[in-house]
């Protein structure tokens, strides 16, 4: 039997069985003493260890304390080592984030945090209270701290309040008061979540447990929300517990989280499961000593103590009450690093050797024992009496005839948790080989066989990661058939390379399959699907993990955890360590996405480029990233990335290569640049561009910002003072036209707002056609009574400066300009003494003030003084700003047709000498006619018969038949309304 587990690795811990997987670490500067401080990232893919015993210490500063050395977890070579300037006993904790950093917490509060290769990232202090903007010193006995990889939960007893820490980008803290509650609280401990939000935190007490959902969390203000928001753990109420543990990396494959309660006064520990919001007890024991507690998965914990291991784990299914139900398992182990692993496992590293400790899958158990009668067992010893090229393989095959689809799926599951890689290819083989039997059958009985839940676990569990292809939206391809994991041999031998050429020749072997195993799928039918992907998933990952094992990554690990972490999660883990081009091809191989890889790789291109100009760097980037750069990853991004190195010039020179105008706007503003982001808005000719433009400005600096783009950027500049108007806002309007020296502007803008103040009600509700203001001054149609004069002259007098400024200036300015500003000036002085003397009016009859004259046009004043029969000065308004006589005698008209005088009208029309000086228009009618209708709308026929008889032939006679026609009834309509609407067509000609 070839498929068989070897008795060396598989142990018995109760009814399960426990692997053992050793390798050997190789590297000469590998070790850690006691007393250190080390933290082991996920997948063990690297070690850090932060130790006060220096080598070297001769060429070190004086003030170096400690030193910090990181280390491949695959063969213990160095990776980096990093001198500290900080001694080892003021480090409260080393924790490896989901993003691959490596944060250290200080007992001064402060959190620096290094990249996976020890390079300074940036540093910030924890939150305590508002007043403490930097340090606070920690007391271990006040403050509980608990760290994982998504961020920092803290409860200080001193300040009695919560504390809750979002990674560690920076400081970005959520805090509330617990009052007397946070006296009780021992212990904390976070159930990671791939929706950070998602996350469990675990409140250990005095009196009991607790547990709450970090988005419910974040919303508490005070204790009352704590405590209704929190969920206790009902199986340890009245118990104490003083530590929680559990695994601080995330796990996106798994479905259930596994962690344990302890109270160290008595060694009490619970196993504890939390699954779809629920917490389970799984078992609770008194441990016989003390030492360091792990989870390992299952339900299954790791007591390390000195140098022995201890496995502890209870079945299920055992009594929770009888007598040694917990099965114990100890190994002679001297581990110096210790961890508990993504997907359930302990991983330890030891002076010469790195381990890993798992429980068995029940699906691997099965297959793999000696001698088992199930039916996944069964069909690899048909496949390996089929290899043999014994005849009798697919005649064994038919005590498993109905069970074949279930045993392949099992074969399958089995596969992920192998650690030899040609065992779980004979797996895959056997798996492939009993589906391709068992499509004959179904060919021959058209009958389809539904998958087994082994085969829907593993589908499942696929589909869960969402990396292989679902996350770009396309079919998974089926990689099972005739392609097996031993076709890439070659693949560990070495370097970046070998590792491409595993995921390229894993990726020929899928598209062979797909042609192959098309054509077979079409007979068995759609219920063969989801145990052909879950074929193709474990064969990727079996693939992946062979070549992480290989350098340079040097991982070991196997594809249930590879499943566990998720393609993402591992894609930006080998990029973290700088294995960009291995990265790129295990994306490509699971389809996940490579723009983080991307942009990881720029930012280490110009992080190390420090030497080199921004064109060679410019040069050289767009050439590596040939088929990526403006496809896969926008420039916009590239430039971004070396904008986070402080390479302001080269970000510009990339972000020229953009061709979307969002982004290249966008990254400009981001940056501060808006001067350019304002040429950007220019040539899009987008006014959302410039608003957005605009309100960037105005943060903080107000005008200031605002005034220095307008002066470079006539788009800007226009789009701001429509804003304005739009807005009202003609204060802030005027100070702007001012600062952007457009005198023209301001003074236009001055009597804009001498017009807000006469016409309140005419700014807040525009005509549907709104005219300019040159002709808004000029007509003022219409005004309010109760008018601030004084404040429309100052505001005019204002104006009025501006455009003599203008005439009086000595600066180039074109004719033009000056001439409108000329005339501006003209009107609105004119308007201010208009103003004035409307003023005066009102203040000498009460009259004149109940009228409202003050705002009124010119012509209107007149008019209304004509018609409260105050010629005398309505002549002297007339004479003063020299009234043409056109106006004057229609205003008189106007004003007399108003309150029908007849007698006024009469004299109006005998008198020769202002008919001598009314001006004539083209196709215009004689003053003796606009009396003549006047009278005639008045029903004054006599008076306009005596009117008549004065004229002279043919225009007497026109009247006379004009008359004879309305007396007889035979009057046009046009007539009747001309005569109706005489003020009407007055008006025409007299407002315009």
């Amino acid at each position: 039997m070839v498929a068989r587990v070897p008795p060396s690795t598989c142990h018995t811990l109760g009814a399960r069985k426990l692997r053992r997987e050793s390798w050997r670490l190789t590297g000469e500067q590998w070790r850690c003493c006691l007393g250190d401080a080390w933290a082991v990232a996920p997948l063990g893919c690297v070690v850090a260890v932060v130790t006060s015993r220096m080598e070297s210490a001769d060429a070190l500063p004086e003030n170096v304390k400690c030193q910090m050395r990181i280390f491949r977890g695959g063969t213990g070579s160095l990776v980096t080592c990093v001198p500290w300037l900080v001694r080892l006993d003021t480090l409260m904790a080393l924790q490896w984030t989901d993003s691959m950093l490596l944060a250290a917490i200080f007992r001064n509060s402060c959190v620096r945090v290094l990249s996976a290769n020890g390079d300074f990232m940036h540093y910030f202090h924890l939150f305590f209270a508002e007043e403490v903007a930097q340090s606070y010193t920690i007391d271990s006995s006040l403050v509980t701290l608990c760290t994982w990889g998504g961020g920092a939960v803290y409860v200080s007893k001193e300040k009695a309040c919560l504390y809750v820490q979002r990674g560690f980008e920076g400081r970005n803290c959520v805090h509330f008061p617990l009052g007397d509650y946070s006296l009780r609280i021992s212990a904390l401990g976070v159930l990671p979540h791939e929706d950070w939000l998602e996350s469990v935190v675990i409140v250990a007490r005095v009196d009991g447990a607790c547990h709450v959902v970090m988005r419910e969390l974040l919303k508490c203000r005070d204790h009352e929300d704590f405590q209704r928001c929190a969920t206790e753990i009902s199986h340890v109420e009245g118990l104490g517990f003083d530590e929680v543990v559990f695994c601080s990396h995330v796990a996106p494959g798994c479905e259930e989280t596994y962690f344990a309660l302890r109270d160290s006064s008595t060694n009490t520990v619970v196993s504890m499961c939390h699954r779809n919001g629920r917490v389970q007890e799984l078992w609770r024991t008194a441990l016989g000593k003390s030492g360091d507690l792990y989870v390992v998965g299952s339900g299954a914990l790791a007591l390390v103590s000195g140098d022995r291991i201890t496995f502890l784990y209870r079945d299920a299914d055992a009594d929770q009450g009888a007598s040694g139900s917990i099965d114990k398992n100890n190994f002679t182990v001297k581990p110096l690093c210790v961890s508990s692993d993504v997907g359930g496992g302990l991983r330890v590293f030891t002076a010469s050797s790195g381990e890993f400790f798992k429980l068995v899958s029940p699906a691997a158990e099965t297959v793999l024992t000696s001698y088992a009668s199930d039916p996944a067992s069964v069909l690899l010893r048909a496949y390996e009496m089929f290899q043999s090229g014994d005849v009798k393989a697919c005649e064994s095959l038919r005590l498993i005839r109905d069970d074949v689809m279930d045993a392949a799926a099992t074969c399958v599951t089995a596969s992920l948790d192998c650690w030899d890689i040609d065992t779980a290819s004979t797996l895959l083989d056997a798996a492939l080989f009993g589906r391709s039997m068992n499509s004959v059958q179904a060919e021959r009985d058209h009958d389809a066989v539904s998958p087994g839940p082994a085969a829907e676990s593993v589908s499942a569990a696929a589909s869960m990661d969402g990396s292989v292809d679902s996350e770009k939206g396309r079919p998974q391809k089926n990689y099972a058939a005739h392609s097996s994991s031993r076709g890439i041999r070659g693949a560990s031998s070495t370097g970046v390379g070998t590792s491409a050429g595993a995921a390229e020749t894993a990726a020929d072997a899928a598209d062979t399959a797909n042609s192959t195993a098309g054509a077979r799928q079409g007979h068995v039918g759609a219920a063969e699907d989801q145990p052909v992907q879950g074929h193709a998933t474990a064969l990727a990952m079996i693939r992946v993990a062979k070549a992480l094992r290989a350098a340079p990554s040097e991982i070991c690990t196997n594809p249930s955890q590879l499943l566990a972490f998720g393609s993402r999660a591992l894609v930006g883990m080998l990029a973290a360590l700088r294995f960009h081009l291995l990265a790129l091809k295990v994306a490509d191989f699971l389809g996940a996405d490579k723009k983080d890889v991307l942009l990881h790789w720029v930012h280490t291109r110009v992080k190390l480029g420090n030497h080199m100009t921004d064109e060679e760097l410019v040069e050289v980037i767009t050439k590596l990233l040939d088929g990526y750069a403006g496809v896969v990853l926008p420039y916009a991004d590239i430039a971004e990335a070396a904008a986070k190195e402080k390479r302001e010039t080269l970000a510009l020179a990339l972000l020229d290569r953009e061709r979307s105008t969002l982004r290249k706007f966008s990254s400009l503003c981001s940056w501060g640049e808006l001067n350019k982001a304002a040429s950007v808005a220019a040539e899009a000719c987008d006014t959302l561009y410039a608003a957005q433009l605009i309100h960037e400005a105005q943060v903080g600096s107000k005008l200031d910002r605002v005034v220095e783009i307008s002066n470079s950027n006539s788009f800007v500049r226009d789009v701001f003072i429509k804003q304005c108007n739009l807005e009202g806002d003609s204060d802030v309007l005027q100070v702007f036209l001012e600062r952007t020296d457009d005198i023209v502007g301001a003074g236009r803008n001055a009597v804009r707002r001498a017009l807000e103040i006469l016409q309140p009600r005419a700014a807040e509700a525009p005509e549907s056609r709104p005219r300019s203001a040159m002709h808004q001054l000029v007509t003022h149609a219409a005004a309010q009574q109760n008018t601030q004069s004084e404040d429309c002259v100052t505001w005019l007098k204002y104006s009025s400066d501006f455009f003599r400024a203008v005439v009086a200036s000595k600066n180039n300015r074109s004719p033009g300009v000056v001439e409108t500003a000329g005339l501006w000036n003209d009107c609105v002085s004119q308007q201010r003494e208009l103003l004035t003397a409307q003023a005066a009016l009102e203040r000498s009859s009460p009259e004149l003030a109940k009228a409202g004259l003050v705002g009124r046009s010119l012509v209107h004043t007149v008019f209304t003084l004509y018609r409260l029969d105050m010629a005398k000065k309505a002549e002297a308004l007339a004479s003063k700003f020299r009234m043409p006589f056109n106006q004057l005698w229609r205003c008189q008209l106007a004003a007399a047709h108003e309150v029908q005088n007849i007698n006024e009208l009469l004299r109006m029309a005998m008198d020769k000498s202002a008919h001598s000086q009314y001006v004539m228009l083209k196709n215009g009618k004689e003053p003796v006619d606009l009396v003549l209708e006047a009278l005639l709308s008045l029903g004054a026929t006599n008076a306009v018969e005596s009117v008549v008889a004065t004229l002279r032939s043919p225009h007497q006679q026109r009247w006379r038949n004009r008359l004879n026609s309305r007396l007889g009834g035979g009057g046009s309509a046009e007539s009747d309304n001309q005569a109706q609407s005489l003020f009407a067509s007055l008006s025409k000609r007299i407002w315009n």
